[in-house]
């Protein structure tokens, strides 16, 4: 068994604008679902966020990356290395590890893609157009990183 090489420094980012929490009711006591909408890209994205220690409310806007690499540094297993100092983290407030499941990508004329994945049960859904989000793979291991902006 081979592990194809990732490509390193893959990379999606935008602004969001928080639109929604828990839209379907509020199912655990330290997680809350946030539905919000991105500018540059006009990304639809559902993310489940530990609001104990990251709150977040509705009209808020976050700056949101995910990444497969921190800097180019990442073992060969694709697992979390969080001991690292000076790399990309280090400007963001809300750091998850994860894995993408699930890509679904329509046929249609809109070229829409689906992007899931799941940070240790937390989930995350991004749609939108799949030119930005093509680079992404399937059970590739990812960063999510998340910072507030200012109003």
């Amino acid at each position: 068994f081979t592990m194809d090489v990732e490509v390193e420094g893959v990379q999606f980012e935008d602004d969001f604008e928080i639109n929604e929490k828990d839209p379907d009711g509020k199912k655990f006591d330290r997680v809350s679902r946030y539905i919000c909408q991105s500018d540059l890209y006009d990304m639809n994205l559902t993310l489940d966020v530990n609001t104990e220690i990251y709150p977040l409310s509705v009209g808020e806007r976050i700056k949101l990356m995910l990444t497969n690499t921190l800097e180019g540094e990442q073992n060969a297993s694709g697992e979390a290395v969080w001991e690292q100092t000076g790399t990309q983290m280090d400007d963001f407030e809300y750091v998850m590890h994860g894995k993408i499941f699930k890509i679904e990508t329509s046929q249609n004329v809109d070229n829409q893609q689906k992007l899931y994945i799941s940070f240790g049960g937390l989930l995350m859904l991004l749609v939108g157009d799949a030119k930005p989000l093509e680079q992404f793979k399937l059970d590739m291991y990812v960063y999510l990183m998340v910072k507030k902006l200012a109003a």
